[in-house]
């Protein structure tokens, strides 16, 4: 069985493993509060899962059954 998409997995792991690197170097760099890295994380996972609802919602076969 082949996959159309094979190195998005790989890819989008890379994509998180950078985005907390650079988070954690953030926040140590403006000496955030650990509390805030929290809501910090919280608003990003928010804001992730309503973009990709919004891009699922606009591809032509969503509403397929």
């Amino acid at each position: 069985m082949a996959c159309r998409r094979s190195g998005s997995g790989l890819m989008l792991a890379g994509l998180i493993v950078t985005l907390v690197g650079l988070a954690v170097a953030l926040t140590h760099t403006l000496e955030i509060p650990r509390h805030w890295t929290t809501v910090g994380v919280g608003v990003a996972l928010l804001a992730a899962g309503a973009v990709r609802a919004a891009l699922r919602d606009r591809r032509p076969d969503a509403g397929a059954s």
